[in-house]
C-alpha cells in the first residue's frame, strides 16, 4: 500500500513539472510576441522540463507494461501476411 502511494506521488510530482514546462513555454513566447527582452531562457527551461516529464511518464508506462507482460514483440522470423 505504502508502495502504491509513494508511485501516485511520483507520477503526480512528475505531472506537475511537466505541466509546469509547458506554462513556461506559454508565457515565454506571450512575452516574446509582446516584445519583452530575454524570454528565450522561458522557453528554452520549460521545453527541456517538458521533454524531461513526458519522457519519464512514457518510460513509467512502458516498464509497468513489460513487467506485466502485456507487450507483445513482433517476431523477425515471421513474414506479414499478403493483401
Amino acid at each position: 500500500m505504502i508502495r502504491r502511494g509513494v508511485a501516485w506521488l511520483v507520477l503526480t510530482i512528475i505531472f506537475i513539472i511537466a505541466g509546469g514546462g509547458i506554462n513556461l513555454i506559454r508565457i515565454g513566447a506571450i512575452n516574446q510576441m509582446a516584445g519583452v527582452p530575454d524570454q528565450w531562457w522561458r522557453f528554452v527551461l520549460g521545453t527541456v522540463m517538458t521533454v524531461l516529464g513526458t519522457t519519464y511518464l512514457g518510460g513509467f508506462i512502458y516498464y509497468r507494461d513489460q513487467k506485466r507482460g502485456r507487450l507483445k514483440h513482433p517476431s523477425l522470423t515471421t513474414k506479414p501476411p499478403r493483401s
